[in-house]
């Protein structure tokens, strides 16, 4: 007997019958009717070449060929469960890999992670931390979080957050001030220089900020400089000066006390944070997950600091 020539739809009508014994319960477990039911087993029967079931007034008996049938066909039906088990728990678990922007990575999404792995310890999350555009393809990204307008031709891209500029320093610095921070105070600080945005004319700068503020004109040449808004807001929790950090990516930060933030004015960035990937990617079941946890994640970090701000903790 050829594979290619096994009538599956009857196997199972059998099997279904002979376990119940009965044409109607076997039809209500398949959702066919009895008729349709009766006429797959006459099939199976015209295929074998043997009687499988003798009616008797109250249900079915089986015949020996029957009984000789059925063990081998069950272990044959749960060993193809087991098969189709192991391709769906595949599916769904296992390596899911992540470009992210490492300023994101860092700041944001390391810090959190814990607690993806407690909802789904199946899922084997790897991060790519690089800066670079992400080849799904190539590369084997699944997605990838990145900072931008969302615009991505042939992706899908879920926005996660906005993000602002305001200046912000560790306590340390302030301690033993009586009276509250003004514009004015500031040219008294070192002014840390977050470059990682010089390409882009809307992004914020101290000087926009100065001029946004309405203060004197200041002097904002001078102060050390780095590529990374991650590590401009480092030397500022370590004491070296005042960053005009990222309210997002600080918002651990400032939450530990580690940094405040001692204006309310904050600047737009004019980009937001974006998770993307291939729409032919969404239906995967390990993203579909992911993609479910960080925008929940992003949206509740998002509500704590809307409080915070109304509360003044912030």
């Amino acid at each position: 007997m050829k594979r290619s020539q096994y009538p599956l739809n009857a196997l199972r009508a059998f099997e279904a019958s002979a376990r119940h014994l009965s044409y109607v319960k076997a039809a209500g477990e398949l959702y066919v009717t009895p008729a349709a039911l009766s006429h797959q087993v006459k099939r199976l029967e015209a295929y074998l070449g043997v009687q499988l079931f003798r009616r008797l007034p109250r249900g079915l008996m089986m015949t020996d060929a029957a009984q000789r049938l059925l063990p081998g066909l069950q272990e044959a039906f749960r060993l193809l469960d087991d098969a189709l088990g192991k391709a769906s728990t595949g599916e769904q678990s296992g390596a899911l890999t992540v470009s992210v922007a490492p300023m994101f990575a860092v700041k944001w999404l390391v810090p959190r992670l814990g607690d993806f792995d407690a909802a789904y310890p199946e899922i084997d999350l790897r991060l790519s931390s690089s800066l670079e555009l992400a080849d799904f393809g190539r590369d084997g990204i699944d997605a990838a979080i990145r900072l931008g307008s969302g615009q991505y031709a042939g992706l899908h891209s879920d926005k996660l957050f906005d993000e602002s500029l305001t200046p912000m320093c560790s306590p340390r610095l302030l301690e033993g001030r009586r009276e509250g921070l003004s514009v004015a105070d500031l040219e008294g600080f070192t002014l840390l220089h977050d470059d990682s945005m010089a390409f882009s004319d809307a992004a914020p700068t101290w000087r926009s900020w100065f001029s946004a503020a309405g203060g004197p004109s200041a002097d904002t040449s001078h102060g050390p400089r780095f590529a990374q808004p991650e590590h401009a807001l480092q030397a500022a929790v370590d004491g070296a000066g005042f960053a005009l950090g990222w309210r997002f990516l600080a918002r651990d930060d400032l939450a530990a006390g580690r940094l405040v933030a001692p204006f309310e004015l904050s600047l737009p960035l004019g980009s937001a944070f974006y998770l993307v990937f291939p729409e032919a990617y969404a239906s995967r079941p390990k993203l579909a997950k992911f993609r479910e946890w960080l925008l929940q994640a992003a949206l509740h970090a998002d509500a704590s600091r809307t409080a915070a701000t109304r509360t003044g903790d912030e």
